[in-house]
């Protein structure tokens, strides 16, 4: 029996009703064995980095996300475009990785759920991860083509097209070796 492989969803929005968040949530919903995908809470509850707050104590909410991000095989990361960038929300909790020791080398999926590709943000977004250390899993993100703010899961999970998109995605993640 192949070892589960656990893969923490990090979405880069802060909607309450987020395309983003949906396509995490349908895939935690399409994932089989040897897959369990968890999703973290929203990058707003974390303060705001200061390289001064990054002593013992850390803040619990970024201890949360390091210990998480420490027991994840992989990280998916659905993250939408502002102004043509990563929103800063999302910076700040990849800024509280950048000195963590749970972070370098961990394998990254990104998925791109604009209907109209947003490819600014994804490939600034790439290029954070890979100075971060990160290893990505597909040299451009997956497309995952949703129509835009408040899709649901229910709605991604209802159309065939985008399961098959999650699928693929799914499927990179659970062709990564078990970690020793």
């Amino acid at each position: 029996m192949t070892a589960p492989r656990r893969v923490l969803c990090l979405c880069g929005s802060l909607r309450r009703v987020s395309s983003n968040r949906a396509a995490l949530e349908a895939a935690c919903q399409l994932a089989a064995a040897p897959l369990e995908l968890v999703l973290h809470d929203t990058p707003g509850a974390l303060p705001l980095f200061n390289p001064d707050d990054e002593v013992d104590p850390l803040p619990p909410s970024v201890l949360a996300l390091r210990e998480a991000v420490g027991a994840a095989d992989a990280l998916l990361i659905a993250c939408p475009e502002y102004a043509h960038g990563v929103p800063g929300a999302f910076k700040n909790l990849l800024d509280w990785l950048v000195g963590s020791l749970e972070f370098p080398g961990k394998p990254v999926l990104l998925l791109n759920t604009a209907a109209r590709g947003s490819h600014h943000a994804q490939e600034a977004l790439a290029e954070i991860l890979f100075t971060m250390s990160a290893r990505l899993l597909a040299a451009r993100p997956v497309p995952v083509a949703l129509p835009g703010a408040g899709c649901t899961a229910a709605q991604v999970l209802a159309s065939a097209e985008r399961c098959a998109e999650l699928h693929a995605a799914l499927d990179l993640l659970a062709a990564l070796p078990p970690r020793p």
